[in-house]
This record gives structure tokens, C-alpha cells and sequence, in this order.
């Protein structure tokens, strides 16, 4: 950005309190929120298209080896009936839309497999709770496990647990703190999330010299809030 770089306070989020600015509009603001919603809609189509993906994987029917023309080689063929299977999901409490999203489309998707099983824990924000949830699919020996954890690093240990049992375990947004915690991470670009908020911020200003920009802190303690900052702090720099 041209001139002094806004000051910036804490704490530390993506978003910005400009709505006092003169040059922003609400067709500005309007054009920041989509453009944040599109991003995290592209972490919930991966989230879908991982758990479609997973239940596709896990019902198709078995191929055949013998090298004939078998149907079961078809895509037509992958749609017969499998080995029934059972998949744990455990999210934070959909307390806002994304996350309501996450629920309504997972729950979705499974309805279109007869021979899988969604078990949906109860949403939580309660890390301890969440763990116990976890605890509980794999005393029930679920077939997977998909897992949008309140705090990656709280929940690592469990998930490692599950692995070890033999349950592979898709880490849904915010990330686990060991590789050996999931099979599979399905991740958002929080960093580019914070870019895009940084950038639209510096375009408001046009300019004006020594603007101070504040920040509203989400969960700070959460990696993905900190790519946010470190993004949005690099474009107000840039």
C-alpha cells in the first residue's frame, strides 16, 4: 500500500473496523463478504467432495481381477452395493451457517449410499467433549472418521489414537499438530483469506495517510486465525 502503512492494534483477526471510513461503500463491504464466503465455501464443497469421495471408496462394489469384461469395472458398476460401512463425524457446535452448512451437507451426502452409516456426534465447542466423541467411535470400531476439530492441537492426540486403531481420520479446517493424526486434511487458504481482507482494506483507504486499521480477534489461539493475520498484516504492508 502506497504512503504509511495503517497502525496496526490488537488483537489480531482477519476482519477490520473501516465502517467509518468515507470511501468505503456497502457495495465494498459486500464485495469482502463474498469474497471471504467464497473461500470458505471452497473448504466445505472439499469437506463434501472428501466425504463423498470416502463413502464412494468404501461402498463400491468389488472389481473383478479375472481381466473379462466385468460391469463392476464400470463406473455404472462402482454404484452396486458394497460392504455396508459406518462413518463417525464430529464438528464444533454449528453456531454459524459455515458450520451448519458442514453438518446439513455431510448428512446429505450419506443419504445417498444405503449401505453407509452417519453417526453425527453432537456439535461441541468443548475440546474435552470432543475427545470423548472420538473415544466413542473407536470403541464402536467405525469404519472412518471425519473430524472438524474446536482446537487441532486439543484433539491430535485422540486422532493418533484412532489411527493407530486402524480408523483413518479426515481432518476438516483447522489442523491437527502432527502429520500422523489424519490420513487425510482438508484445509481452507487462511492466509490468502487474510490477503484478500488486507488488500480490500488498502483499497478503501485510497491512500489516506496514517490510518489506523483495528482487528477483531476470532479464536487467536487457533492456527488458522493466525494465517488470517499474517495475511491480512502482509498486504496492509505490501
Amino acid at each position: 500500500m502506497d504512503n504509511a502503512a495503517p497502525h496496526r492494534q490488537t488483537p489480531r483477526t482477519i476482519s477490520s473496523a473501516l465502517a467509518n471510513s468515507p470511501h468505503t461503500t456497502h457495495t465494498e463491504e459486500h464485495m469482502l463478504a463474498k469474497t471471504m464466503a467464497r473461500k470458505r465455501m471452497l473448504v466445505l464443497a472439499g469437506a463434501s467432495v472428501t466425504l463423498a469421495g470416502l463413502l464412494a471408496g468404501c461402498t463400491a462394489g468389488t472389481a473383478d481381477t479375472s481381466g473379462g469384461n466385468n460391469d463392476s469395472n464400470t463406473v455404472s458398476g462402482n454404484k452396486a452395493s458394497g460392504k455396508s460401512i459406518t462413518i463417525g463425524f464430529s464438528g464444533p457446535a454449528a453456531d454459524h451457517g459455515w458450520l451448519g452448512a458442514i453438518n446439513s451437507s455431510a448428512i446429505a451426502e450419506a443419504k445417498k449410499y444405503k449401505d453407509a452409516t452417519l453417526k453425527v456426534a453432537e456439535g461441541t465447542n468443548d475440546a474435552n467433549l470432543q475427545i470423548s466423541q472420538v473415544e466413542s467411535f473407536v470403541n464402536d470400531k467405525v469404519d472412518a472418521i471425519v473430524l472438524l476439530p474446536t482446537d487441532g492441537a486439543a484433539l491430535t492426540q485422540v486422532a493418533i489414537q484412532a489411527m493407530q486403531a486402524g480408523i483413518p481420520v479426515i481432518n476438516v479446517d483447522r489442523e491437527f499438530s502432527s502429520t500422523f493424526a489424519a490420513r487425510v486434511t482438508v484445509l481452507g487458504d487462511n492466509y490468502g483469506m487474510g490477503v484478500s481482507a488486507g488488500t480490500y482494506i488498502c483499497g478503501a483507504l485510497k491512500g489516506k495517510k496514517n490510518a489506523i486499521v483495528s482487528e477483531i480477534a476470532g479464536i487467536d489461539s487457533l492456527p488458522l486465525t493466525q494465517d488470517r493475520s499474517k495475511g491480512f498484516t502482509a498486504a496492509l504492508n505490501d
